[in-house]
């Protein structure tokens, strides 16, 4: 198979890639990188093959992939790619969002099973006609009550209390 690329479209293809492969890879801990069905595995010699067509073709992007030092067969993303390109941006933009939502998520389903004592499914786990409309709201205005209080505060407000020991 042959693809044609301008420079601009193999530059965003390397963008792309490495936010998927960062999505795949990026909470992976070294025990899981030889394990049977490793993203690492599964992706890492495509990763290394774009990065090496990066760094070396004529109409490369040779500011977001260099060779490890140490291994030319092996290539990498630069600190560029990592830290200060539009897939970085992205990437930051996607796990500051993801935190709030989940937070704010997790936190009203909480809320809404300790006033119902019913535990609850994402999407909650109940049949119309069972209080879904009653539940369904009570969350939807608890997230609403926690994402004002999270604009306006940040994590200021929250705090956690472990187990019987009230005041760590």
């Amino acid at each position: 198979m042959n693809i044609t690329l301008t420079r601009k479209e193999f530059t965003r293809l390397i963008e792309l890639a490495y936010m998927g492969d960062w999505v795949a890879t990026s909470m992976v801990t070294d025990a899981d990188v030889d394990a049977p069905g490793s993203l690492v595995k599964r992706y890492g010699d495509l990763m290394n093959k774009l990065y090496r067509l990066a760094a070396t073709h004529a109409d490369g992007c040779p500011h977001y992939a260099e060779p490890d030092e140490n291994d030319n067969d092996l290539f990498f993303p630069t600190a560029r790619l990592e830290d200060d390109s539009p897939a970085s941006r992205a990437i930051d933009k996607f796990t500051n969002d993801t935190f709030w939502e989940e937070l704010i998520t997790r936190m009203s389903a909480r809320d809404v099973m300790r006033e119902t004592g019913r535990e609850l499914t994402t999407p909650p786990g109940m049949e119309p006609g069972e209080g879904y409309e009653q539940v369904d709201g009570r969350l939807a205005q608890l997230a609403e009550r926690y994402r004002d209080e999270f604009v306006r505060n940040d994590l200021e407000n929250v705090i956690v209390l472990f187990g019987a020991d009230r005041l760590s």
